[in-house]
């Protein structure tokens, strides 16, 4: 593996998840988070649940929305963050090339504290 300016040289793709049907609401993070932090119950894998989370900052982030509505999206840009650092911190440039991604599951720990930061808004 060869090193640049303080990053490696070399990509990975991740491939295409399977995607979540929900409008972004509270209640449908609250669901999210929920399937997140018990993924034996979930239809979907942490990956899934990242790029939903993703989607809805993205949708999400002009919006003028109350208090409760603005620590939802920032916890929708944080699941999608970690995501991104979890899989560069815990695995090698050539372990993601070949990585399925849809068994690889964050700390449920994560979830469990982005539901407390929701139900405390």
């Amino acid at each position: 593996m060869k090193k640049g300016r303080n990053k490696y040289r070399g990509s990975w793709t991740e491939p295409i998840s399977k995607k979540i049907k929900l409008p972004f609401t509270i209640q449908s993070m609250l669901k999210v988070l929920t399937w997140g932090a018990t993924p034996s119950k979930s239809p979907y894998n942490h990956q899934d649940i990242a790029h939903w989370c993703d989607r809805f900052h993205i949708a999400m982030f002009n919006i003028d929305a109350d208090s409760a509505m603005d620590i939802v999206i920032g916890v929708a840009a944080d699941v999608d963050a970690q995501w991104d650092m979890f899989l560069a911190n815990s695995y090698d440039l050539k372990q993601l090339q070949e990585l399925d991604f849809s068994e690889v599951q964050m700390p449920l720990e994560f979830y469990e504290d982005w539901l407390k930061q929701i139900a405390g808004a």
